[in-house]
């Protein structure tokens, strides 16, 4: 094992997607604290996941304490957190098709100091939430109806939530999931990303992941530019300029994308899988341009359907954390071989670091990696020292085909330090 410290278990109850959909930062520092939330399982089948908090130290990584920020309907729903400039931290509570439920705390570490839960909805799903200098906050987020759409709203401070602009909407009615970032960077210009996974039969298994996207925005989201471009919103099908895509008569092929991350020039990258590698994809005032991982990493199998996290430091190294087999197999996005591998690119793409960080263990996986999301608003503290980083550890209670969504399977949730 290469790994600079050894894992600290946080939850031996997690469920089984405990630290699933990192769109938003799941792990924050603050003065002598590092705060992760999860998904700990249903006490009992078919109950309620509990929505966790731990309290740990910034350094060691030692656990203070831990307690229940919230109740979830089932294992879609992990938080979402962002400190803002005046030191408080918000949280979203995820919710699958239903309301978010957002709280605060200037005081986080102590329990009773968090304010009672607001519900925003009415059928969300997956917060991507971040915050701006001004102190307003940002989430874009799913939004379930006849045709699913890509929602993005925002809360200016002290003032309500605004009512939302729709980003992007499905061709067809049915299951879309737009596997959507959002992020303010040093500028603070949004940055949102996102794709279209969808099918003809609006059935969530014969979704595929058609072509990625790209809006941003110069002035706090008042407007949004597609590619630098004006365009009238929601985009389509017949309206998105994607930077990737599938090919043009290839109906069984798909993409899927990961959150990005942002760099100190304001540049976006992120991970892309296509059916038969994996692409580090880097927009820059010249357009879109991408490195072939399969040549970049050839002994890993970086393709389709992999749970990664991505984050940059500061110095502008690019770090991916992605979940494979250690035998360049081709495993699903649920295999009990996977592990988790750190890949460290520099400011222009090349690989500069790889190493597995998680033991190979043959019977459980490690998977679903967050990592402490770079902040613009805090230059230098997030990695400092190493990136915090938690994975779920053991076995997945139901995939798309079996939706078995509120199993009581417990797993094991783990925070790791990584190394540059």
């Amino acid at each position: 094992m290469n790994a600079i410290e050894s894992p600290i278990c946080l939850s031996n109850e997690g469920s089984d997607r405990a630290t699933a959909y990192n769109i938003s930062s799941k792990l924050i520092r603050k003065d002598q604290y590092l705060f992760a939330g999860w998904l700990d399982a249903p006490s009992e089948t078919d109950g309620p996941v509990r929505i966790q908090f731990g309290v740990c130290d910034a350094d060691s990584g030692e656990v203070l304490r831990t307690f229940v920020l919230g109740e979830g309907t089932d294992n879609h729903c992990g938080p979402a957190l962002v400190l803002d400039a005046d030191q408080r931290l918000h949280a979203m509570i995820g919710a699958h098709h239903g309301h978010f439920l957002y709280r605060w705390s200037d005081t986080p570490e102590i329990p009773e100091s968090w304010s009672l839960p607001e519900p925003m909805g009415p059928a969300h799903s997956y917060p991507a939430l971040a915050i701006d200098s001004a102190g307003t906050l940002h989430v874009a987020y799913r939004e379930k109806a006849d045709r699913w759409k890509l929602q993005y709203t925002r809360r200016r401070k002290a003032e309500p939530w605004e009512p939302p602009t729709d980003i992007a909407i499905s061709p067809t009615a049915g299951y879309n999931h737009f596997m959507h970032g959002l992020t303010v960077g040093p500028t603070g210009n949004l940055h949102l990303t996102f794709q279209l996974h969808y099918s003809d039969t609006g059935k969530a298994l014969d979704g595929k992941g058609r072509a990625a996207g790209y809006v941003h925005s110069t002035d706090g989201g008042d407007s949004w530019l597609h590619e630098d471009v004006a365009t009238e919103l929601p985009l389509t099908t017949d309206t998105l300029r994607p930077f990737v895509a599938c090919p043009a008569g290839s109906p069984d092929a798909s993409i899927r994308i990961s959150p990005h991350t942002i760099d100190s020039q304001d540049r976006p990258w992120l991970y892309c899988a296509t059916e038969d590698r994996g692409l580090l994809w880097l927009r820059n005032a010249s357009g879109w341009t991408s490195t072939d991982l399969s040549v970049a990493a050839p002994n890993l199998d970086l393709s389709i359907a992999k749970s990664s996290a991505m984050s940059c430091d500061a110095e502008d190294n690019i770090h991916l954390i992605i979940a494979t087999d250690p035998a360049a197999k081709l495993p699903g996005w649920y295999d009990p071989s996977l592990e988790l591998f750190h890949l460290v690119f520099d400011t222009d793409g090349a690989l500069k670091a790889q190493r597995q960080v998680t033991e190979t263990v043959l019977d459980r996986a490690r998977w679903l990696p967050a990592i402490e999301h770079c902040d613009w608003l805090r230059p230098g503290t997030v990695g400092a020292g190493g990136f915090w980083a938690m994975y779920t550890c053991g076995h997945n209670a139901g995939l798309m085909n079996q939706s078995d969504y509120n199993d009581a399977l417990k797993n094991r949730v783990f925070l790791q330090k990584l190394q540059h």
